[in-house]
């Protein structure tokens, strides 16, 4: 499955907006406020429209608080007004085994007023393939099921409820969350402690958890091995070699960046492996699906930012991406992809060419990323003072003069920690003689 185009009217702070995605990677960049969350948010809306043909699944619908408002003022006095209808677009593909490969899709949902539910009249194309796939699968069929995931900026913090461990487990367990931006930690560690007691059981290494490992640890920085210790009963983290003294770290004690990324390609991983049963533990590279991310540079360090992107890519072959971020780091390390500017509204195509000064200020809108902002206000307090200076100097007037004085005064407030400067600037003032 793959989204090739989102268009989005009335959603959160979106009025219209329209864009095609890249089939590997989109990194959304843009200033706070933007909407780059909001495009998640529908991307999401538009990939749940899947679920609707998978019975128990949940479907993400629009929500009324999602609606797009404005606000008119009459004697200072707000009057806000939502605006509708709220329609999520979307064009792209779907390819399953058990029918046509490469379906070309359109589909829609809206949401008409404040007294209506999200329609799925529009959505009837995507959910006839779901509801085949589904019944095919049922009856005894391999079918390739798409993943579908969002990870949100939270998404390492306030769980979603854990899977009933008294009921069977199914391969559509895996599309349980699919909506949520939070991943469930408890469901990942319970799945790989299962597949260390089946290895126990039948005395060989499971196939799929020697994949899932080799995914996730090639999203880390630097070399690690991920097991789950049944006489400690803990999934644990070795950092570098062994014939080094390596560490060894439980997963509760791991740094938040460590956790995240664990946890997030681990559900990755595992979910594809759920899906796709019959694709062994080829279902990792092999699984096509749509995998949201929000800050995926969250508590990684740059250094690890840099590699991140490719290493996700490498792992998952067969998925796209749409990520948001504020690292020029992340931005540099895109090479298949596309950056989409909302700042400038426009796709960036080459960023990992340019150096981190020049994606901070070309891409990012930065001025002058080499200076610290304190610099760069002292610098402009320095240059005001000098300019004051030389008003004052040519001022006749005596209360023109005291207003210039008073102003000049205002800046050397400025100074007061860089006792040098300040110095610097009260010689100057003395030299031009405006105190006298």
């Amino acid at each position: 499955m793959q989204i090739d185009n989102i268009a989005i009217e009335n959603f959160k702070g979106l009025d219209r907006f329209e864009r095609q995605l890249h089939p590997r990677f989109t990194l959304i960049v843009g200033d706070n406020g933007r909407g780059k969350s909001s495009i998640l948010d529908a991307l999401s809306v538009a990939f749940g429209a899947f679920l609707l043909g998978i019975p128990h699944a949940r479907s993400r619908s629009i929500q009324r608080h999602e609606v797009r408002e404005t606000a008119r003022f009459y004697e200072n006095r707000p009057d806000f007004q939502q605006h509708y209808p709220v329609r999520i677009a979307a064009e792209g593909s779907l390819d399953l085994s058990s029918g046509p490969s490469d379906h070309r899709i359109s589909w829609e949902r809206t949401l008409e007023g404040p007294s209506s539910r999200t329609t799925a009249r529009g959505a009837r194309p995507i959910k006839s393939i779901a509801r085949s796939a589904y019944n095919s699968i049922l009856g005894g069929n391999d079918v390739t099921l798409p993943l579908l995931s969002y990870y949100g900026a939270g998404r390492l913090w306030n769980e979603p409820r854990h899977l009933d461990r008294h009921k069977k487990p199914s391969r559509f367990d895996a599309f349980r969350n699919s909506h949520e931006p939070r991943v469930s930690s408890a469901d990942l560690i319970q799945w790989v402690r299962d597949q260390r007691l089946a290895e126990l059981d039948e005395e060989r290494r499971s196939p799929s958890l020697k994949a899932w490992s080799k995914a996730v640890e090639n999203c880390f920085d630097g070399p690690v091995r991920i097991e789950y210790s049944l006489r400690r009963t803990r999934l644990e983290v070795e950092f570098g070699e062994r014939s080094a003294g390596g560490s060894n770290v439980a997963y509760s004690n791991l740094s938040s960046g460590q956790r995240t990324v664990l946890s997030m390609v681990g559900d990755i991983a595992f979910k594809a492996l759920a899906l796709n049963p019959h694709l062994g533990s080829d279902a990792i590279v092999q699984t096509p699906g749509i995998v949201l991310i929000d800050e995926i540079d969250l508590h990684l360090h740059p250094l690890w930012q840099r590699g991140f992107i490719p290493a996700l890519q490498n792992s998952f072959p067969n998925i796209q991406f749409v990520a948001t971020t504020h690292s020029p780091f992340i931005i540099q390390s895109l090479r298949d992809g596309m950056v989409l500017n909302l700042d400038t509204q426009e796709e960036e195509w080459e960023a990992y060419n340019l150096a981190i000064e020049d994606i901070a200020e070309g891409v990012q809108q930065v001025p002058s990323p080499q200076r610290s902002q304190h610099h760069l206000e002292l610098q402009n307090a320095s240059e005001e003072y000098y300019q004051l200076l030389d008003d004052a100097g040519r001022a006749k007037d005596a209360d023109e003069i005291a207003e210039k004085r008073s102003r000049l005064d205002k800046v050397m407030e400025r100074f007061a920690d860089d006792p040098a400067a300040a110095a610097l600037l009260k010689f100057k003032r003395t030299a031009a003689k405006i105190d006298d």
